[in-house]
């Protein structure tokens, strides 16, 4: 090949490299796919969303494997509901079970779906101002996206995930770094300490208070007699089950580095495959956090 054609090829090569550069850099771009004013029930999220035209009030949880709608809001959005094979959802240590329903148009805070699969089921949900929620965005359909919980300032953005490693969440000032591990039930869990024990976590938005299974208690040190010395309450799960609950008071919860000290904790029965600890809305209240499930990466904003 003469000179001139090297210098031709050689070019050409320049201009594909820099194209494909350009079009790596576009992809790597975080695009907002939704964004959710919340409504603060307690300390849980609602978000409204539209199905088939019409408006409902979701629970923004992302500690539920399965986005769910309850029957009658199915039946009153005009939802395709077919009962033909039972699927379940874990609560509270039980499970709820229902059969699927395909809603013809889903606009969760913006994202336009058609046929969208949701679990329809018997579920136990609050009321907000006298009318019960219509069902939960769950981790099935979170799992698609980057998660940005900024609850403090009543607000949920959804991105789209990049074709590159997330570095960094798209908001300005420090944060903490967490790898975790995304679990068969499409929920991201890491490493905690408490009071010295390696524990597994998962951020769970519709729990209301942060809460330990009755069974990493025992192993964390906390013994059947020390909890009938703690306040005991009623928690009830989507299945309307009641379950006793203690609240307990830890020395020391450590988190990425972070030390909690003090803290109150819920002791129950959870009954989960993927995590010994939820950490619950009363965490993320001033907390913000990044959920980015195709990385395995959660970010913790940092005030200091």
């Amino acid at each position: 090949m003469t000179k001139c054609c090297l210098l031709i090829a050689s070019v050409m090569v320049l201009l594909a490299s820099a194209g494909g550069v350009s079009a790596l850099a576009q992809n790597c771009e975080l695009i907002k796919k939704a964004e959710f004013v919340v409504r603060p029930l307690g300390n849980i999220p609602i978000v409204r969303v539209r199905i088939n035209g019409g408006a409902a009030e979701f629970l923004f949880d992302t500690g539920a494997e399965r986005s769910i709608i309850t029957a009658a809001a199915a039946a009153r959005l005009g939802a395709d509901v077919h009962y033909e094979y039972t699927r379940q959802m874990r609560s509270l240590g039980t499970a709820v079970s229902g059969g699927d329903a395909w809603l013809r148009n889903f606009d969760p805070g913006g994202i336009a779906l058609s046929n969208f699969r949701i679990l329809v089921g018997p579920v136990s949900l609050p009321s907000v101002e006298g009318k019960p929620i219509d069902g939960l965005l769950g981790a099935d359909f979170l799992s698609d996206y980057e998660v940005d919980l900024d609850l403090a300032h009543r607000r949920i953005i959804l991105y789209s995930p990049s074709h590159c490693a997330i570095a960094a969440p798209a908001w300005s000032g420090g944060y903490a770094t967490i790898e975790a591990n995304r679990s068969l039930h499409d929920r991201l869990f890491f490493l905690v300490r408490l009071d010295g024990h390696a524990l597994a976590a998962l951020i769970d938005t519709g729990a209301q208070l942060t809460t330990l299974d009755a069974e990493s208690a025992a192993a964390v040190g906390v013994t059947a007699a020390a909890l009938t010395r703690d306040p005991m309450t009623i928690l009830r799960g989507a299945a309307a089950e009641a379950v006793r609950s203690w609240a307990h008071r830890f020395a020391e919860l450590q988190i990425d580095g972070e030390l909690l000290r003090d803290r109150t904790i819920m002791v129950t029965r959870l009954g989960l495959q993927d995590a010994d600890l939820v950490l619950g809305a009363d965490f993320l209240r001033w907390q913000r956090v990044w959920l980015s499930y195709a990385t395995h990466r959660i970010f913790l904003e940092r005030h200091s």
